[in-house]
């Protein structure tokens, strides 16, 4: 204001360019305005595109834990058909519980989506279904009929209720990708809106170059924000944060990959290892859950050094490892996970003054041609079941 009065007060009464000086002024201050108006959008944008961000990461987690609790029910009620043993109830009721859990947290987060909730009040139903399925083939067994709750295990109805559950989480998973890039893509927009008004306020003169410069800089660095974001969302949707091995989620799309390649292959050359950490309840309740964490952590590297080049090892639960193991028959298989075994149990963890030991039990199946995923992972299970009341720190097989 003070340059504007100036100009005005030595410009009164001579030519033009006075006016064109103030004129100039004038249209400097409108366009510095302009200026701070768009860098306030771009922030805005990027604020909501990382609210958005977050959002879409515990709707992903949600619908994984809700998958993943779906899975636990079919092979805990599989497992409890095929087996007869109660113990597979456990994991069954279990994945009951935490399925209903997810499904409410999942709802909550949707909000007021209208599309989303329909896919939720769906995802309810389909749960219902599997576990009534689920349910009758278990009370079926208990009353000694045992043909009836097999005959309803091979029609494959607990199969396609998961297909089911799958398909709306895909979908709920699928709208809010939708969003999250239509999101990034408006705060995109809104950025490079930004930087062309800067090199427009640059060309006006030197007075506006460095601003020009700052904000440039300012959006180039939102913009590699966005972009190393992006990548540390699909990073953490697919590894666990503590081992840095493929997560259930991932692991589980790896053995899928496995499976059809071969199926495709016509051979049955490929094997399934499940293996957990024995007594891992009194390693957290003796020495505390970081300590726990860090026997994990041990776990995972001696696993994957253990390994051949392509075998895949993941982290599936809590203590419990999934290994793939391709082009391996059985006997293959055992030698492999026998060397495993051993290496995981070869040096105790120390940590402080404890000194920790550890050791695993080994469950492994081999893919058969007419094997789909939940019944591959169920023969696991029960191998590794056979381990566990066998004497733990074993590896035991199953056809």
């Amino acid at each position: 204001m003070w340059l504007v009065k100036h100009v005005a007060a030595r410009t009164q009464g001579s030519d033009w360019r006075g006016y064109f000086l103030i004129g100039c002024v004038a249209v400097l201050a409108l366009l510095l305005a302009g200026a701070s108006w768009s860098a306030r959008q771009s922030s805005i944008e990027r604020t909501a595109a990382e609210q958005r961000q977050d959002q879409t990461l515990q709707v992903l987690l949600e619908t994984d834990h809700l998958r993943s609790a779906a899975l636990q029910q079919v092979r805990g009620g599989r497992g409890y058909l095929l087996t007869g043993r109660p113990a597979f109830l456990e994991p069954f009721n279990e994945g009951r519980q935490a399925a209903a859990s997810a499904h409410e947290r999942l709802t909550a987060l949707i909000g007021d989506n209208r599309d989303q909730l329909l896919r939720t009040r769906a995802l309810a139903i389909d749960l219902a279904h599997l576990n009534m399925v689920i349910d009758a083939m278990i009370k079926l067994a208990d009353e000694d009929r045992q043909s009836d709750a097999m005959r309803i295990m091979r029609s494959g109805s607990d199969r396609d209720a998961i297909e089911a559950i799958t398909r709306t989480l895909d979908a709920i998973q699928a709208s809010e990708r939708e969003a999250l890039a239509a999101s990034s893509r408006a705060a995109q927009r809104s950025a490079v809106a930004n930087e062309l008004y800067q090199y427009l306020l640059a060309g006006i003169g030197l007075l506006l170059l460095g601003l020009s410069i700052v904000t440039t800089n300012y959006v180039r660095k939102a913009l590699a924000r966005e972009d190393a974001a992006r990548r540390e969302l699909e990073v953490f949707a697919m590894t666990d944060a503590l081992t840095a091995l493929p997560n259930r989620r991932s692991f589980m799309s790896d053995l899928s990959r496995e499976i059809a390649a071969s199926q495709a292959e016509q051979t049955p050359r490929l094997s399934l290892a499940i293996f957990d950490i024995d007594h891992f309840k009194r390693i957290n309740d003796r020495f505390g859950h970081p300590a726990g964490d860090a026997v994990i952590e041990e776990v995972a590297k001696r696993a994957k050094s253990a390994l051949r080049e392509n075998d895949i090892v993941g982290r599936i639960g809590g203590e419990e490892f999934g290994v793939i193991l391709p082009r391996a028959d059985l006997a293959s298989a055992r030698a492999v996970c026998g060397r495993l075994r051993e290496t995981i149990a070869g040096t105790p963890v120390v940590r402080d003054d404890a000194i920790i030991a550890f050791t695993v039990s080994v469950g492994i199946t081999q893919f058969q041609v007419e094997d789909d995923i939940d019944q591959l992972m169920t023969r696991a299970d029960a191998a590794l079941y056979d381990a566990k009341t066998s004497g733990r720190n074993q590896v035991r097989t199953t056809a």
